[in-house]
């Protein structure tokens, strides 16, 4: 009898033991296909309404039931409303599909119309840096213009430099040379006038542009 028992159980086991496996394999199988109900952007929505109290089988029909853009909205408008319930109210704003508060519109519009203000001085700064760094460009290309040409006609483009500056300027250039120095702001006027008489001439033809020689 105790060997009978044994093999009985031994038997038992036996054949009990490919019906469990059986239902594990089946019970993952099915929460593969749950898995697969819903997309990542969906799972997150999900996850969002789950932190705002709503229920997750509530949440999960909801996802399968309405669209997107609205749940999307409402997860954020939810919190200009002065609802008690705000979890209720959620849910029953999606399913009826009511229009979002005002004040979360007026947020939006005002959010857009920042982020539009930021993009256009963006813009802006892009923008000047290149101008910049085509100024900068020229000023070099004008330099290396200058430095090649003969000192009988850097001379030349000296005098006349200086006869085409404002009276303003003139003046104070004469007292400045008086006393051997020139202001920065004065260099800077006669760098300005220099590198405009050298494009004359280039234009003129006088003097070759050595940057555009091949």
């Amino acid at each position: 009898m105790v060997k009978r028992t044994g093999l009985s159980i031994i038997g038992h086991l036996s054949a009990c033991e490919p019906v469990c496996v059986r239902t594990r394999t089946g019970r993952h199988a099915q929460a593969k296909e749950e898995v697969k109900l819903f997309s990542k952007e969906q799972a997150d929505l999900i996850d969002k309404l789950v932190k705002l109290n709503v229920s997750k089988v509530t949440a999960e029909d909801i996802i399968k039931n309405n669209d997107q853009v609205l749940i999307e909205k409402w997860i954020e408008a939810i919190n200009y409303s002065n609802a008690d319930d705000k979890a209720a109210y959620l849910v029953k704003a999606i399913r009826e599909n009511w229009q979002v508060p005002e004040e979360y519109l007026r947020e939006i519009k005002e959010k857009q119309g920042r982020e539009e203000e930021e993009k256009i001085k963006y813009i802006k700064i892009k923008q000047k840096e290149e101008e910049n760094k085509k100024r900068q460009e020229e000023i070099k290309k004008i330099e290396q213009i200058y430095n090649s040409l003969d000192l009988l006609q850097q001379e030349e483009i000296r005098i006349e430099t200086e006869n085409r500056l404002p009276d303003f300027w003139k003046e104070n250039f004469n007292k400045e040379r008086v006393k051997g120095k020139t202001s920065k702001m004065l260099e800077v006027v006669l760098e300005e006038k220099r590198r405009e008489i050298i494009k004359e001439w280039i234009d003129s033809g006088r003097i070759k542009d050595i940057n555009s020689e091949t």
